[in-house]
């Protein structure tokens, strides 16, 4: 696919925006609502005078949205903040509810590279989902939920879904081992035990959390909430996944949901399709090795790479480079769907050494940064996403740091 221009882009959002507003009102008032927006934005955004919004009664013969090419020699960034203002002028328009659908439809109209590249101009339609649904329930809620509070509901949810899925005994040991396993990483758990359920008294207990835990920063409450879960998720093999997800959720309520999601636990990263992380770590690399070299190189490089750990890995068939589009940077890249039917630590293996030889490539000074820059592209995330599938980055670094 060849670059999208702002012409292709700001066209796009605009139509998506139109199409999602006429689904609770009609095609006219959105229409109307859009062109009065673009006038009055248009006092601080000179070249939104190349939009023509026409007249609704051509919209059976016409295109209801004309964009002059010559826009395509405005600033990108200067787009983008145009329609980073225009969506937020909407939502707020709309109130609550609506609003928060408006961002969830429009991004599901987006394709994958749309959504790209309008990421890119400085629109993140996931981070302003998640700015305005937190504004909401700040308003919403006015609680204070301790540590230990947090802790003790959180795996008494995980044993209950282990101890229907499985038994008490697995979902005690499970868990333990779990506990046992991550309290050097993660010291908060030394304040967590599960108790043993043919030895609990009455009125005792499953999960006994300690007070002193409170004192602790919610940050790394977080991160280890997050980790058990990730885990809990891959003890359960075939039952884990999206099923496992939703039974969680279903357990919280919406002040336990919103806490977590504050101190910074993700429970839709292991629902993201592996199609889209494969691709996303190789964006990742192409753009640091982009930051030393051209996209050209970047992108050949990762292909080379590919080509010599095919044979070990043979599911990377299905990740393909075209090799006369290497200037087209990741458009170059293709990974076909059938890379969800492979193992997660399959999948994760692969991944790892990818990541390796490709460090290896840049050279030793060179690949001393390499992994925090890869870090920042590939964004939290994915980021979660390949740790819970056993890629581990800090051996990578460690493995630079010996060499």
């Amino acid at each position: 696919m060849t670059q999208l221009e702002n012409k292709d882009i700001i066209g796009c959002i605009l139509r998506s925006m139109i199409n999602v507003i006429s689904r609770r009102t009609s095609e006219g008032y959105a229409v109307v609502v859009i062109g009065n927006i673009l006038r009055k934005l248009g006092e601080r955004y000179d070249f939104l005078k190349y939009i023509e919004i026409r007249n609704i009664q051509y919209s059976e013969v016409l295109d209801v949205i004309n964009v002059d090419p010559d826009i395509n020699y405005v600033n990108s960034l200067e787009i983008g903040n145009a329609i980073k203002e225009l969506v937020e002028i909407i939502i707020v328009s709309m109130g609550e509810k609506p609003g928060y659908y408006f961002i969830k439809e429009i991004k599901e109209r987006l394709s994958y590279d749309y959504e790209q590249r309008i990421k890119d101009l400085g629109v993140d339609l996931d981070l302003m989902q998640h700015q305005y649904i937190t504004e909401i329930k700040k308003t919403t809620y006015n609680f204070h939920i301790k540590n230990s509070e947090i802790l003790k509901h959180v795996f008494k949810a995980l044993f209950d879904i282990l101890n229907r899925e499985t038994s008490k005994y697995f979902a005690v040991s499970t868990m333990n081992e779990l506990v046992d396993r991550f309290s050097a990483d993660y010291e908060v758990l030394k304040y967590v035990k599960v108790n043993d359920v043919r030895s609990i008294q009455e009125g005792m207990d499953i999960v006994s959390v300690l007070s002193d835990v409170d004192a602790e920063e919610q940050s790394r409450i977080g991160s280890a909430i997050q980790k058990i879960i990730q885990e809990v998720n891959n003890s359960l093999e075939d039952k884990g996944g999206s099923l496992f997800i939703e039974r969680l959720k279903n357990r919280f309520t919406d002040e336990y949901a919103f806490i977590l999601e504050e101190i910074g636990v993700n429970l839709h990263v292991m629902q993201l399709p592996q199609e889209l992380v494969t691709k996303h770590v190789i964006k990742a690399l192409v753009d640091v090795l982009s930051e030393a070299s051209s996209q050209s190189y970047a992108v050949l490089t990762i292909d080379n790479v590919l080509s010599k750990i095919r044979e070990r890995y043979d599911y990377l068939k299905y990740v393909k480079i075209d090799s006369m589009r290497y200037s087209d940077g990741i458009d170059a890249v293709s990974v076909f769907p059938y890379i969800d039917a492979i193992s997660p630590s399959e999948l994760g293996r692969a991944i790892q050494k990818l990541i390796e030889k490709v460090m290896l490539s840049l050279g030793e000074e060179a690949g001393r940064r390499f992994v925090d820059k890869f870090k920042e592209h590939l964004g939290k995330a994915y980021l979660l996403r390949i740790e819970e599938m056993g890629v581990n980055l800090y051996m990578i670094q460690l493995k630079q740091n010996f060499l």
